[in-house]
């Protein structure tokens, strides 16, 4: 079986993501592993759905089996993002391709791009450009135009274009044999706040959902019955609005050198942090208070969600340990079957699998069952669909 691998977080699963899966499915897949974020997402957030429900969707439109991507890698950068996911796919020892989008649509392109940040060139102008304040990615982005030219480094302006790069060095990275395959993004852009035609972006779809707006046509419609569902349990303002006492509680017991522990804290930030920390009243004040040139308001955020999770670079410092499976359908058992006899990691399908982890690994699955209870917290109600994250991944019948 020819089997692609989507890393993603579909947060929600709309339109677009299934026009994604139908074009990587008529390049040729005959099945299709997702790699999903879990409850916490790459810009510091809760998932506005649970990953039971995200995972059901992927499989009702294209997906065939739904693997986790560990939270120490669902909540950071694009390369951590990338670097996880990649590492994923190659360990399950039966991928051949792996597909993503792109604004571009051209991987000739992405290629050039990948070797220009990764040329020693690039990376000695990007320390240049970081020694004079700016941030990473316009550092990187400078750098590559003064190594490789404008039109290559043109190829960053975008974000789809700069995850699919981190795809290829990720892949590079682990001298993985899957082959690269980009779809072209179509519709609205990344982080739009308008929809085009029944495309809508995933942050558009998350408004809606916290103001009541109506979304039903940027969704396929057979996800609509559980995310109205799921919706109605949404509390007003959204899963951090509930969190935020709690967030801020934790915040405020930490010690400066607490926030030195956390993953990328470097050049002072944890010392910003835990200032920014002690004089501001809410998750946007700590954010305002902390900004600046250097650094993100993403990277701030997470950093903020680092350290409400408990997670610390001793965590980060680990590569995955396990392929949890949350959910797969009849088409997902051939994978499974396929997956079991080839992977490098150990497959979790059920929680008495975790006692064949490695102390690493059970610290690890620890750690994402530490983070899911978190995230519980944050609906209206303590439960995640009835599951938790220590039972079996659930079939999904046609």
């Amino acid at each position: 079986m020819k089997i692609a691998a989507v890393i993603c977080e579909y947060n929600p699963f709309h339109n677009g993501h299934r026009e994604m899966l139908r074009a990587v499915r008529a390049e040729g897949a005959e099945g299709i592993a997702v790699i999903m974020s879990g409850s916490f997402t790459q810009r510091g957030d809760f998932a506005v759905f649970d990953k039971y429900i995200r995972a059901q969707a992927a499989l009702q439109n294209g997906a065939d089996v739904v693997i986790e991507l560990p939270v120490v890698y669902a909540c950071a950068g694009a390369e951590r993002f990338a670097q996880g996911g990649v590492y994923i796919a190659d360990a399950l020892g039966c991928v051949s391709e792996l597909a993503f989008g792109s604004e571009c649509g051209n991987i000739t392109l992405l290629r050039r791009a990948c070797q220009a940040v990764r040329s020693e060139e690039t990376l000695r102008w990007t320390g240049i450009f970081l020694s004079q304040g700016m941030t990473y990615a316009a550092a990187r982005r400078r750098a590559a135009a003064q190594a490789a030219g404008e039109q290559t480094a043109a190829v960053l302006d975008e974000p789809n274009n700069i995850l699919a790069v981190e795809y290829l060095k990720a892949l590079a990275d682990v001298d993985s044999p899957i082959q690269p395959l980009t779809v072209k993004r179509i519709g609205a852009a990344h982080d739009s706040g308008t929809a085009a035609g029944a495309i809508a972006s995933a942050s558009f779809i998350r408004d809606c959902l916290v103001s009541g707006r109506d979304y039903s046509g940027f969704v396929p419609g057979n996800t609509l019955a559980a995310y109205n569902d799921a919706a109605g349990a949404l509390p007003a303002g959204g899963r951090l609005v509930r969190m935020e006492q709690a967030i801020l509680c934790r915040l405020r017991m930490m010690t400066a050198g607490d926030f030195s522990h956390l993953p990328g804290m470097s050049e002072g930030l944890e010392n910003r942090l835990y200032a920014a920390v002690r004089e501001g009243h809410s998750v946007e004040e700590i954010l305002s208070i902390a900004k600046c040139r250097r650094y993100p308001l993403s990277r701030l955020r997470r950093s903020l969600f680092h350290a409400f999770l408990g997670l610390t670079e001793e965590d980060f410092s680990a590569e995955p340990q396990y392929i949890k499976v949350i959910g797969f359908n009849e088409r997902g058992r051939a994978i499974l079957r396929q997956m079991k006899a080839s992977a490098a990691l150990p497959v979790i399908m059920k929680y008495r699998d975790v006692r064949q982890l490695s102390p690493e690994g059970k610290r690890m699955y620890e750690t994402e069952s530490r983070c899911d209870d978190l995230f519980a917290l944050s609906g209206s109600k303590n439960l995640l669909c009835g599951r938790n994250s220590r039972e079996s991944a659930f079939f999904l019948s046609d």
